[in-house]
């Protein structure tokens, strides 16, 4: 479930009569009661999803899950108290991945944390804390060093703290898959403290930014399991090649690969030549003005193609001939994510690459006017595609299953 509008949500009354039988849940990008979707369905064993805290009510009494096994929350301003509330609910649970945004120093507790978590086999989280958590009492990290922490779970954490007037810190278990590094939410300089007995690698990142302005290049070779990679640029030209500086970069295993729209058009013929070697890559995400750099390979182990609408005002539009060259170059796209803006006739793109594709998302501007819209009857009537599943969110995003 994936942004609809919070009115078209809605959770029937529990009854006893009909319950659910769906054991795996997984929402973003809407408010929901918790508390009614737990009582009509308590077969979940898997729940991932992000809540505002207040919609959570944790005032009230939650039903125990007793099948609930593996919670992947995002949560906004949650207290200790409430967390202990959330998870008394769930005395089964053995995989725990918590994401917490503005919270405050009592989320900070290792001691209070072990205390909940003993019966936990995994356990990832990444806290996100409010300027002044920590004005009156730095935080104490030997409370996350004792021996359930380090001998019998082994979960080793790590607290970053920019170094400037805002105070943004953030404290995150090493092992977990949630971390970017540098951590966009804090990114410059950083100082950081471990409960491993030193921070030699960072196998537990697994999406890089790879920013010229930030990243310390000599540290790349620690970085041994990228799988996703966001190329930024801020000044006009790398002081090293792009070949040189991820020669110390275990690349094997990057699967997803972003460009950014302000990515120097001198460095492209470099670029390309990197991404023609990955040997793993599948997604790839670009901006519509760098696409036509593309058309000069093949790219038939491309399977899911985002492109971005052009940042400059409309300038760069796909016309017939990048549709036939986009068709060339890529050959097995099976998911296609674009902008309506981006492109002068959509049904060309549509009808050449049917036969490949199983996922389109056509991206719209939220002010599109009804002539504009593209509907299922425009699809049916402009399209040779049949049999799709349709969808239209609040975003004026269309998804289509073929």
């Amino acid at each position: 479930m994936v942004g609809f509008l919070d009115g078209n949500v809605k959770i029937r009354s529990p009854n006893s009569a009909i319950l659910s039988s769906v054991q795996y849940f997984h929402l973003e990008r809407l408010t929901i009661d918790l508390l009614s979707l737990l009582a009509v369905a308590p077969m979940l064993h898997t729940l991932q999803g992000k809540f505002r805290t207040p919609d959570l009510k944790l005032d009230r009494l939650y039903p125990c899950l007793l099948h609930l096994q593996q919670l992947r929350i995002e949560l906004w301003n949650i207290t200790w108290t409430e967390m202990t509330t959330l998870l008394s609910s769930f005395p089964r649970l053995v995989y725990l991945t918590i994401t917490a945004d503005n919270v405050d120093s009592d989320m900070a507790d290792g001691f209070a944390w072990a205390r909940s978590l003993q019966h936990i086999k995994h356990f990832e989280f990444k806290l996100k804390f409010i300027y002044d958590a920590f004005e009156q009492q730095p935080l104490n990290l030997d409370s996350f060093r004792t021996k359930f922490w380090l001998e019998e779970k082994k979960w080793f954490v790590t607290y970053d703290q920019r170094l400037n007037a805002d105070g943004s810190s953030l404290l995150y278990s090493n092992s977990s898959s949630l971390i970017i590094y540098p951590p966009h939410e804090i990114i410059g300089t950083l100082v950081s403290e471990s409960t491993a007995s030193e921070l030699t690698s960072f196998s537990h990142v697994h999406c890089l930014i790879i920013n010229d302005q930030y990243l310390k290049y000599p540290f790349l070779h620690r970085y041994t399991h990228i799988k996703e990679l966001y190329l930024s640029q801020v000044t006009t030209t790398f002081p090293t090649t792009l070949k040189d500086l991820m020669a110390c970069l275990d690349t094997s295993q990057i699967i997803t690969c972003t460009i950014g729209h302000e990515w120097s058009k001198d460095l492209f013929y470099e670029l390309i030549e990197f991404l023609y070697s990955l040997p793993r890559l599948r997604r790839l995400q670009i901006s519509s003005v760098h696409l036509n750099y593309f058309f000069l390979q093949q790219w038939p182990h491309i399977m899911d193609l985002k492109i971005e609408n052009d940042f400059q005002g409309g300038l760069h539009m796909l016309c017939s001939n990048d549709i036939d060259a986009l068709c060339h170059s890529f050959t097995n796209i099976e998911r296609l994510d674009i902008h309506s803006s981006s492109i002068t006739d959509l049904p060309q793109l549509l009808n050449r690459m049917k036969k490949t594709l199983t996922d389109i998302i056509i991206r719209q501007s939220r002010k599109v006017n009804n002539e504009q819209l593209i509907t299922r009857e425009w699809i049916e009537r402009n399209t040779e595609l049949e049999n799709f599943h349709y969808t239209c969110d609040f975003w004026n995003a269309i998804r289509l299953w073929l």
